[in-house]
């Protein structure tokens, strides 16, 4: 198993702001979010994102407990999406598909920036051979994974936003 550098960085919650633009340039969504993260034993990674809109409709999107593969590939696969995330250089990459929408795949691009207490992001829409946007995401860390309220894992079935498809990937 290859030595993971910086998934472990962005473990804990991070408090950020969603802008969804289109391949026109025009501004489609806007949303504020939460995201939860950990790590446990035997390197697996455990991602929770909580989106909140001015219009009062929330959801909360569980990726599972996902591995990762002998190369530090994190594995991801849930009703909703298939992919797969790897370090490099400073970055984390993601590349995915939405099982609702065949053809429909994203690019994400996840960089740290100052005392790795700040992240910006990068998602990246085609739909087969068409450009559809991006959406970009400005997070701050809010807490560490120790400050992780053990509840919240308690809790989190009864949150959870049932369905494949979210107002967030349309």
């Amino acid at each position: 198993m290859v030595e993971l550098k910086l998934f472990p960085k962005h473990t804990g919650i991070w408090d950020g702001t969603y802008t969804r633009i289109g391949a026109d340039g025009n501004l489609i969504d806007k949303w504020r979010s939460r995201l939860t993260i950990r790590m446990l034993p035997e390197n697996k990674y455990h991602q929770v994102n909580q989106y909140f809109w001015d219009d009062g409709f929330e959801e909360c999107l569980d990726f599972g407990i996902c591995p990762f593969n002998e190369k530090g590939e994190l594995i991801f696969e849930n009703p909703r999406l298939s992919g797969k995330a790897w370090e490099t250089g400073r970055s984390v990459v993601l590349i995915w598909e939405y099982k609702h929408r065949p053809g429909l795949t994203l690019f994400e691009q996840i960089d740290l920036i100052g005392n790795d207490d700040h992240r910006v992001r990068v998602w990246k829409w085609t739909e087969n051979d068409n450009f559809l946007g991006i959406t970009m995401i400005n997070e701050r860390k809010v807490g560490n994974e120790s400050d992780i309220d053990p509840n919240f894992w308690v809790e989190l079935p009864q949150k959870r936003t049932n369905g494949q498809a979210s107002r967030s990937d349309t």
